[in-house]
């Protein structure tokens, strides 16, 4: 990246503003996701816009001139972190932009209280998970900057998460607003058949995939233990993380390692084809935000079947009755089974589904819509 020119290639006018995302560290997740995808349209957009990660777990595996890594480590000691937190700070001074979202609690806290320090004027948070997950000094460190000017408004990726804020000060709460995911879907050229081989998965039978990081919050284990009580299903996982020994010593001992395919981390054009070659498309997660992966497969037409979460139903609901996707409580695995059995054995109720997902999320949540609520918020059009 070149810094001379983010700091002077612009005199900043006619409403273009130079606006820096901070996150806290880099892979290829969904909240990473967003904001590249965020970046890249407000910059369509004639903004300047760059994506900073405080550390790198892993590498995006993208050549971007506007993303930079201040410590490409996938963990920190605390001496890297006051490292990178007055890095940050000499960066802000140095670039001077006109407003810098967070991303992610550390991203939040970090590059929020770095900005209020050098005097940027626009700083917004973007909650991507429930707080009750974070961690607690940041926790703590991030309703405290909520309740003060440091944080001049907050998103939230979902109403869910939302409202697992409700309990916080007034001053905090009266910050929140929501503003819903959107991606940039391209489905597979490929036919069902050529994206099964292609990715080297079987090539009859029924085929149902979960796209996510082999971490505890995905749930993976749960996903095998209900394949256990299935007989001729076959089960892809898109993703890697450091769960994946333990995945694999369960899929040994419940008998059924050769129905589970570990795909381990896909680019993009493999996941649109993984997509293709699939029947169903399962989420089994102990929480969520929203979910880039749920929205991939509502835009493919996949039947969905996932955890019974506020955020999933939150999705997966029109408004109305209807909810485009089966939903299953994590404590009831043989409604999960019940439910797997439901779509496989009945193509014509799949199909409808998938359909019903497909008109949903096309007029729910499309990526213009977030790029639009997103620049009102950067640059003070909204100020909430």
């Amino acid at each position: 990246m070149n810094d001379q020119r983010f700091s002077e290639s612009l005199s900043v006018g006619n409403g273009v503003k130079r606006i820096v995302g901070v996150i806290s560290f880099m892979n290829i997740g969904g909240a990473q996701s967003a904001l590249l995808r965020l970046a890249r349209g407000l910059r369509a957009r004639g903004h300047l816009v760059e994506v900073w990660c405080l550390y790198e777990k892993a590498s995006p595996a993208i050549s971007d001139d506007h993303l930079f890594t201040f410590i490409a480590r996938p963990r920190l000691s605390l001496l890297e972190y006051l490292k990178v937190y007055i890095r940050l700070v000499l960066r802000f001074r140095r670039m001077k932009p006109d407003a810098v979202i967070g991303f992610l609690p550390l991203g939040n806290v970090f590059g929020l209280s770095a900005a209020a320090l050098t005097g940027i004027p626009r700083r917004v948070a973007s909650q991507r998970s429930p707080g009750t997950t974070y961690g607690k000094v940041v926790r703590v460190l991030d309703r405290m900057f909520g309740v003060t000017n440091i944080y001049h408004s907050i998103t939230c990726v979902s109403e869910a998460v939302r409202a697992s804020f409700s309990g916080y000060p007034r001053q905090y709460c009266d910050k929140l607003s929501v503003i819903y995911l959107g991606i940039d879907w391209v489905p597979s050229g490929l036919d069902k058949t050529s994206a099964r081989q292609q990715l080297g998965l079987p090539l009859d039978g029924p085929l149902i995939i979960a796209v996510g990081r082999l971490e505890n919050q995905k749930n993976h284990s749960f996903l095998i233990n209900v394949v256990a009580k299935i007989k001729d299903l076959h089960v892809a996982i898109a993703g890697e993380g450091t769960l994946r020994q333990e995945l694999e010593q369960l899929a040994h001992s419940s008998g059924v390692a050769d129905r589970i395919t570990l795909l381990g981390q896909l680019d993009q054009n493999s996941v649109r084809h993984l997509f293709k070659a699939a029947d169903i498309f399962v989420q089994p997660s102990l929480y969520e935000g929203q979910g880039n992966a749920l929205l991939e497969a509502m835009h493919a037409g996949l039947p969905v079947i996932a955890s019974d979460l506020p955020e999933h139903r939150e999705t997966l609901c029109d408004g109305s009755d209807n909810i485009a996707g089966l939903l299953v409580s994590l404590d009831d695995i043989d409604g999960w089974v019940n439910a797997l059995r439901c779509v496989i054995d009945d193509p014509v109720y799949a199909k409808n589904m998938g359909m019903h997902a497909m008109d949903l999320v096309q007029n729910r949540f499309p990526l213009d819509h977030m790029i639009d609520e997103f620049e009102k918020v950067l640059t003070g059009q909204i100020t909430k």
